[in-house]
């Protein structure tokens, strides 16, 4: 369960970071979905982004203490720590950066989204030329924290999927089928 676990995470971050993300702002998406519309259809597939690492991180964390709670081992300090880290991570990302990005993004685009009525469900804003020059600004520089804190979280759990799935001379184990299967178990 726990190399099944990582998988899908090491998967969805890399597959989403490298390959998906990029894809809303290409010519091709652009044609059909022009800014701001491009932007809203990237920030609803980054919203279950961090979903992925929410949920994943949150089976890393049970597989983690009940492999522990069973074994009768050693709490798995590091593990864990690795494990909060990441899901602080996505937390931060998820709860913190992308509500303020999304507020920025209206405001440099100068519209709103309706929660009621007919479509379309954006409205046009006028907002002051100080508001809009400080929402591209924040922008800018958060969706730039944004992509630091997505590269720390990729490198983080491609680090220890490497790490689980290679040679570790230190435990003596030499093939993949003699360790355990936990992405995060030391």
């Amino acid at each position: 369960m726990g190399l099944f676990n990582a998988a899908v995470w090491v998967g969805g971050s890399v597959f989403f970071s490298f390959l998906a993300a990029p894809v809303f702002f290409t010519p091709e998406v652009t044609a059909f979905a022009p800014k701001p519309a491009n932007g809203l259809v990237a920030q609803a597939v980054l919203g279950r982004y961090f979903m992925l690492h929410i949920i994943c991180g949150t089976i890393a964390s049970l597989h983690l203490l009940i492999e522990w709670l069973h074994s009768g081992g050693g709490f798995p300090k590091r593990a864990i720590a690795l494990v909060c880290v990441l899901l602080g991570l996505a937390l931060f990302g998820g709860k913190f950066i992308s509500p303020k990005t999304a507020v920025w993004h209206q405001q440099k685009y100068q519209f709103q989204l309706k929660t009621e009525g007919e479509p379309p469900m954006i409205e046009n804003i006028k907002y002051d030329a100080s508001v809009i020059q400080s929402a591209k600004w924040k922008f800018a520089v958060w969706h730039g924290v944004s992509q630091i804190v997505n590269l720390a979280m990729v490198i983080l759990l491609i680090w220890r999927f490497w790490h689980l799935t290679h040679l570790n001379v230190q435990d003596g184990l030499s093939t993949f089928g003699q360790r355990k299967r936990n992405l995060f178990a030391k």
